[in-house]
């Protein structure tokens, strides 16, 4: 029985308040946050105040969650005009106009971060009190033998979302990037968890590993887990398995883009009605040259996602 006490939420609490600090004295804090990429680190920490929220319904760990998920959503909503104002901003075939409407949504979602951290002060008394309040201690059998169970019951709840929609997607946010969350959080855990879990090597040859373990799963920093020695009890995870969660991950997320992107377009064809007359849709699918519709990206998401749940039923080896 190890001794050593296991605070894998500490060790993300300490990067965030030097971060937090060293933006306070930014011009532009909400730049200085995202260009030190910030988001990774905070999605550590959520992940963690997140199954524990789940483990002990505490009423102070369900605010502190509710706290860092808040910036974690100002940071992507960031994130996101960013990555498309790159990615357009390529295109000769994008409007002016089209481009100005996104920067402006981009510096209101600047703004109104920098207004939230001023307010509260960068949240750093927050953060500071998390750091010295949060107990859990994750080198204890029974604490683990829990968390195990409730990434097993996140699984279960992320087929459950998916089996919704029997005859198909209809909606990218709600549907497609919400399931792909779902799974998001299991292939966090892994890595938050600072050596809890681990991937235990597989040896069965399963029908679905060329379509779902390429070269680029194998070879992520995200997919090769340390082990921490010197703990009662560790989490196995199924490395296959874990290698084609990620792939789904990896590939909702490219859906996901291309449809918010394509949404993204339109509604700003919409709003700065620069072609007047013609359908905002079949425009931005021209301008961006795309060999893709909503529709067809939606079908492909849930192809993909009925293989992962249905036909292979992955999920129900990874744990």
């Amino acid at each position: 029985m190890a001794s050593t006490a296991h605070f894998p939420f500490q060790f993300y609490c300490k990067q965030l308040i030097i971060l937090f600090k060293k933006a306070k004295t930014n011009s532009n804090p909400s730049l200085f946050l995202y260009k030190n990429k910030v988001r990774t680190t905070i999605f550590m920490a959520e992940s963690i105040l997140r199954a524990s929220n789940k483990l002990f319904e505490d009423k102070q760990i369900k605010s502190w969650h509710s706290t860092i998920k808040k910036l974690e959503d100002y940071l992507g909503e960031i994130e996101n005009y960013i990555e498309v104002l790159a990615d357009f901003s390529k295109l000769k075939t994008i409007k002016v106009q089209q481009l100005e409407y996104i920067s402006n949504k981009l510096d209101k979602a600047i703004d109104k971060l920098n207004k939230k951290l001023s307010k509260n002060d960068f949240y750093l008394a927050e953060l500071e009190r998390m750091n010295k309040e949060f107990k859990i201690n994750f080198n204890d059998k029974a604490i683990v033998l829990k968390l195990q169970e409730e990434i097993k019951s996140e699984l279960i709840e992320a087929c459950n979302f998916f089996n919704q929609f029997p005859k198909g997607f209809d909606d990218m946010e709600e549907q497609v990037h919400e399931l792909r969350r779902k799974l998001r959080w299991i292939s966090i855990y892994g890595e938050s968890f600072q050596g809890l879990i681990v991937l235990k090597d597989e040896k069965t040859k399963y029908i679905w590993e060329k379509n779902f373990i390429t070269t680029k799963e194998i070879k992520s920093p995200f997919n090769k887990l340390p082990i921490k020695k010197n703990l009662s009890q560790h989490i196995l995870l199924n490395k296959k398995a874990f290698y084609a969660l990620s792939f789904m991950i990896s590939n909702l997320g490219i859906i996901k883009d291309k449809g918010l992107g394509l949404y993204t377009l339109e509604k700003s064809i919409r709003k700065t009605d620069t072609e007047k007359g013609i359908n905002s849709s079949i425009l931005a699918s021209k301008q961006l040259d795309a060999k893709f519709t909503q529709e067809s990206l939606l079908k492909e998401a849930h192809i993909l996602s009925n293989n992962f749940f249905n036909k292979y039923k992955i999920h129900e080896i990874l744990i």
